[in-house]
This record gives structure tokens, sequence and C-alpha cells, in this order.
């Protein structure tokens, strides 16, 4: 896939696949990850909810700025990037597609 050039020199970059991102930059997806299954205080699970509540539907086909990267602890790739408006963040697989595994051996 080639990115697209906007006018004003920005690479645009396309999202791939209809995901769920969350509103907010990459800290934000990297906390929720990296905390989901392990930090159960009250107050991380009203933050955590309020996220999900919050959450968007990507677009497919959607031109995108991406603006910052970040690896969650267990080493999953997020991208942040602006969608009408909006700092999104989500897995680098919405906007890149999906990391090639190799083949089994015969």
């Amino acid at each position: 896939m080639k990115p697209l050039h906007a006018a004003g020199g920005l690479l645009l970059t396309v999202i791939l696949y209809s995901f769920t991102g969350l509103r907010g930059n990459v800290d934000t997806c990297k906390w929720f990850d990296d905390n989901l299954n392990t930090d159960r205080s009250e107050g991380s699970m009203i933050h955590q909810t309020d996220l999900l509540y919050n959450r968007i539907a990507l677009p497919p086909d959607e031109p995108v700025t991406v603006r910052g990267t970040a690896v969650t602890d267990e080493g999953g790739q997020l991208v942040d990037f602006d969608l009408h408006g909006a700092t999104i963040c989500s897995t680098a697989e919405a906007v890149y597609g999906p990391t090639p595994s190799p083949s089994p051996a015969p």
C-alpha cells in the first residue's frame, strides 16, 4: 500500500480495516493495554470504562496522519493519529495491516 501525500507535505496513511480506537494518544492506549488485567483499583476501572465507552469505530479506507507510536509491555505495536479533528490511538495493525507470520514448516 502506498501512502498518500496531502497538501502541505503531510504524509497520510489509510486505515486498512475497521477497528475500534480509543480517544487519546499512544500513551492512552499503552496505559489501557498495560493495566487492563493488572490494576483493579476503583480509579483504574473507572478510567478504563470511560475509555471504552468513548471509543470510536475506525472507518476503512479513511486517510489519517500518524503522529506517534509506542510499544506495550507485552510487545504490542500502537499508533496515534488524527481522525476528523480528534486524536485516536489503536493497534498499529489498524493502519499498517497484519504482521506477516512465517509459514509453518512442512
